[in-house]
C-alpha cells in the first residue's frame, strides 16, 4: 500500500473515531434536562451581576453574567426550586419544573432591602390570580413596593368557603414559602400578612384551584432526604406530585378502579404493614395486624379488588381478604406449607385471583390461577430455571403479565440477568415475550397495565445497586423505540 494512501486511511479512522465518541457523550448529556435564568432588580429591571445561583433539592452553585444569566445543566427530571442571593437584596426563590432533553427558562425578580415606614404589597404574586393546575407542592412568592430592614411574613392559605386556615406559615424571612400538603383537585384562597416593628398589612386573597388527580395515575415511591415517599404522575410523566411527606417509610403504592383511595406498604409501627389513605394522603388507616410477608416476600402480595372496598393480601401459606379500613378479615385459602404465596391480584371480572407460590428454594416459584374461593387452582406458568415474578391481570382479565429472567442463572441473593416481561394469554394459553428488544444488559421488572392499552414498568441496569428508571410502553409492542421514561432513580416503583 503506499504511503500517502495509508495516511489518508489513518486521518480518516482518526476522524470516525474522534466524531463518534463526542456523539456518545451528547447522546449521554441529553438524557438530563437544563434551565437557564436571569435575575433581575425588582424595581429598576436592571441585571444584577454575579449573584449566587442555587436550587434545592441541591445541585450546582453558578453566579450570574454580566447580563444577569445564568444557566444550570445535567439536572434530572423533577421539580426544583432556583433561589438567587444578591447583597442588598432579599433572597427569592422561584420553582421549575425540568423534563429529559429539555430547557427550561425561568426571570427572577429581586426586591431591595431598605429602610422606611411605610410599605405595601406590589402586583407579584405567585400563584397568580385564578390560577389552575397548580401543583398540590407549590411555592408561594410575594413582593413588596419597599422592604423596610426588618420584615417577618404570615402566609394563610384557606379552602374555599372555610373560615379556618387550611395551611399557616408563621415567622417567614424570606418573600417565598414551599407549601406541601394541599389536595388535588381543591380550590383556594390565599393572602400574605406582613410587620415591621407596630406596622402590619395584609394582602388582598387571591384564589388558585390544585392540578387534579390523573385519570390514568401512575404511582410510585421514591426517597426524599433518605425516607421512601410516594408520588403520582400522568401517563405522560408531565406534572410529578409528592403525596406523602412522612418520617418513615411508605412504598408500593397501588391506587383502587375508583381512583378514591391508595393501599401501600409502611413501617409507620417498625414492621411493614399494609395501609391505606386517600388520593390526598389523608385518613391513613393500618389494614393489617397479621404477618404480611412469607418466602422472599416482605409484604408485597396484595391487590384491590374490582369494588375498591376490599384487598386481598397473603400471608406465609394462606390468602385472606379484608376491608379497607381494616374490618372484616376473612380466609381465602391455604397451600402446602412448604410452599408461600408472594404476589397476588384480582381479575377487573371479579371472577378468578392470581398468585405467585415460591418454595424455600427462591427459584421454586410457580404462577397459579384458582377462583375467588380459593378452589379449582391450576398451575399456568411453572418448572423454569430463572427468577419468575409479578404476574399481573390485564384490563379486561383476559390476559396475564409478569416477569422472568430468561438467563435461567440462579445468583443466591436474587440477582436477575435478563429479566423480560411477558404476556400469557387464558383462552389461547399462548405466550408473547414483550422485552425482546429492551436495552442489552437490563431487566425488565415490576409490570403492571395502566389501562388497556398500556403497561408500566421499571427498567435497571442488570448490575448490583443500579438506578431503577420508571417507564411506560403500548402493551402490545415489543419495540424498545416506543417506551416513554416516565421518572429516573425511583426507589421503589410499584402501584
Amino acid at each position: 500500500m503506499k504511503p500517502n494512501k495509508l495516511i489518508r486511511i489513518v486521518i480518516l479512522l482518526f476522524i470516525i473515531l474522534h466524531y463518534a465518541s463526542c456523539t456518545e457523550e451528547k447522546l449521554g448529556a441529553l438524557q438530563n434536562g437544563m434551565i437557564n435564568g436571569r435575575v433581575l432588580d425588582e424595581r429598576t429591571q436592571e441585571p444584577l451581576v454575579n449573584a449566587e445561583i442555587t436550587t434545592s433539592p441541591a445541585k450546582d452553585t453558578v453566579t450570574t453574567d454580566f447580563m444577569g444569566y445564568f444557566e444550570l445543566g445535567n439536572l434530572e427530571q423533577g421539580e426544583y426550586i432556583i433561589i438567587a442571593r444578591y447583597p442588598g437584596y432579599y433572597t427569592t426563590g422561584k420553582e421549575v419544573f425540568v423534563s429529559p432533553n429539555s430547557t427550561s427558562s425561568v426571570l427572577i425578580n429581586l426586591p431591595r432591602t431598605g429602610q422606611g415606614n411605610t410599605f405595601d404589597f406590589s402586583e407579584d404574586f405567585t400563584p397568580t390570580p385564578n390560577q389552575n393546575q397548580v401543583s398540590i407542592n407549590p411555592v408561594f412568592s410575594w413582593g413588596l413596593n419597599y422592604y423596610p430592614k426588618s420584615v417577618k411574613y404570615t402566609l394563610e392559605i384557606f379552602e374555599t368557603g372555610s373560615p379556618q386556615p387550611f395551611k399557616s406559615l408563621e415567622n417567614l424571612k424570606d418573600t417565598f414559602a414551599l407549601v406541601t400538603g394541599l389536595k388535588f383537585g381543591t380550590s383556594y384562597q390565599w393572602h400574605v400578612r406582613a410587620e415591621s416593628g407596630n406596622e402590619s398589612i395584609t394582602s388582598n386573597m387571591r384564589s388558585f384551584s390544585s392540578v387534579n388527580f390523573p385519570a390514568n395515575p401512575v404511582l410510585y415511591a421514591k426517597r426524599v432526604d433518605g425516607v421512601s415517599q410516594i408520588f403520582v404522575t400522568d401517563i405522560d410523566g408531565s406534572s410529578h406530585n409528592q403525596i406523602t411527606h412522612n418520617n418513615f417509610h411508605s412504598w408500593r403504592p397501588i391506587v383502587n378502579q375508583q381512583k378514591d383511595r391508595i393501599a401501600f406498604l409502611s413501617t409507620k409501627e417498625i414492621n411493614p404493614q399494609l395501609y391505606t389513605m386517600t388520593i390526598n394522603g389523608e385518613n391513613m388507616i393500618k389494614v393489617t395486624n397479621i404477618p404480611t410477608g412469607g418466602y422472599y416476600n416482605k409484604g408485597v402480595g396484595f391487590s384491590w379488588l374490582p369494588d375498591g372496598e376490599r384487598l386481598v393480601f397473603s400471608s406465609y401459606n394462606r390468602l385472606y381478604r379484608i376491608n379497607k379500613d381494616g374490618t372484616g378479615l376473612s380466609h381465602i385459602t391455604t397451600i402446602d406449607a412448604q410452599r408461600h404465596f408472594r404476589e397476588v391480584d384480582w381479575s377487573p371480572e371479579n371472577n378468578k385471583i392470581v398468585a405467585l407460590t415460591v418454595g424455600v428454594n427462591r427459584y421454586d416459584a410457580r404462577i397459579v390461577i384458582m377462583n375467588t374461593n380459593g378452589s379449582g387452582m391450576q398451575e399456568i406458568v411453572s418448572e423454569l430455571p430463572g427468577a419468575l415474578e409479578n404476574p399481573t391481570f390485564s384490563y379486561d382479565g383476559q390476559d396475564i403479565i409478569y416477569t422472568y429472567d430468561v438467563s435461567g442463572i440462579q445468583f443466591p441473593d436474587g440477582r436477575q440477568i435478563d429479566a423480560r416481561i411477558f404476556r400469557y394469554s387464558i383462552e389461547a394459553m399462548e405466550t408473547t415475550d414483550l422485552s425482546q428488544h429492551k436495552p442489552a444488559g437490563t431487566n425488565d421488572l415490576v409490570p403492571r397495565f395502566i389501562n388497556n392499552n398500556q403497561i408500566v414498568f421499571y427498567n435497571a441496569r442488570n448490575q448490583v445497586g443500579s438506578r431503577r428508571n420508571l417507564y411506560i410502553m403500548p402493551a402490545g409492542t415489543t419495540s424498545a423505540g416506543q417506551r416513554i421514561l416516565l421518572a429516573e432513580d425511583v426507589e421503589m416503583p410499584d402501584w
